[in-house]
């Protein structure tokens, strides 16, 4: 067992301020563990959100250090710097409530968008193991919105309707059984798909390694392809949105 710091990116309705916890960790360890020890031991104001413990519910996304993760499924020694500290941050394109917990309504009314559920066909087609591969990474999603927060296409396209958005399309879209077909291109097109830049922050931090701008990709070429969606985007490139990591894209 060791000590390790774990400072907080706070904000109590008026200002955002940082406050360092020192905590004891095991190698097991993990970050969502580490805060409720603070808020049990230490200071029960600390606000966060959890539920599951277990990776399945989405709840406890938060930012650290240029990642969004799952507070429940990341190591706390995973994340230390050389100094045993690590910054923990609410997750980003999001407003912030209190502490480290975010409005989810503003990617949730998206999703209403994006009519982001199962529309039935009629009459119904007989389901294989090779039509549901076409989809099977897609139904992971967890609506964590880790990929929505992490995404620099916000910044210049409020109206973008983020990745998580995409994902929903794309699933039922390769559905056979689902009715709107190629309405779902429609509905990403209404979505500005052509906004993303390419730069892959969604499938780089999808807990579920959903391959989120593959999904994008295959939409707006197929859309394209078939004149639903302009060929007229101007990608001003990745380094345009001042991000340094994952280069070689």
């Amino acid at each position: 067992m060791k000590e390790a710091t774990i400072k907080v990116k706070r904000y109590d309705g008026e200002k955002s301020f940082i406050q360092e916890y020192k905590v004891p960790i095991e190698y097991n360890t993990t970050l969502l563990s580490a805060l409720f020890k603070i808020k049990d031991e230490k200071d029960p104001s600390l606000t966060f959100r959890a539920q599951c413990r277990s990776a399945i519910c989405g709840t406890c996304t938060v930012k650290v250090e240029d990642r969004h993760i799952l507070a429940c499924k990341t190591k706390v020694k995973d994340l230390l710097d050389e100094n045993g500290e690590v910054l923990v941050e609410p997750a980003g394109n999001l407003p912030v409530i209190r502490d480290l917990v975010t409005d989810h309504a503003v990617f949730l009314d998206k999703l209403k968008d994006a009519k982001a559920w199962f529309v039935p066909k009629e009459p119904w087609e007989k389901v294989y193991p090779e039509d549901l591969k076409k989809f099977d990474k897609e139904t992971d999603c967890i609506l964590c919105g880790a990929c929505f927060s992490a995404c620099p296409a916000f910044q210049t396209d409020s109206n973008f309707g983020g990745p998580i958005n995409f994902v929903k399309i794309y699933r039922f879209w390769k559905d056979k059984n689902d009715a709107l077909g190629d309405e779902r291109i429609k509905i990403a097109k209404a979505n500005n798909i052509t906004s993303c830049v390419h730069c892959k922050y969604c499938t780089f931090m999808c807990p579920k390694e959903i391959p989120v701008e593959q999904d994008i990709t295959q939409l707006e070429f197929y859309g394209k392809q078939k004149g639903i969606i302009e060929d007229n985007q101007q990608f001003g490139g990745f380094n345009n949105f001042g991000f340094g990591g994952f280069n070689g894209f």
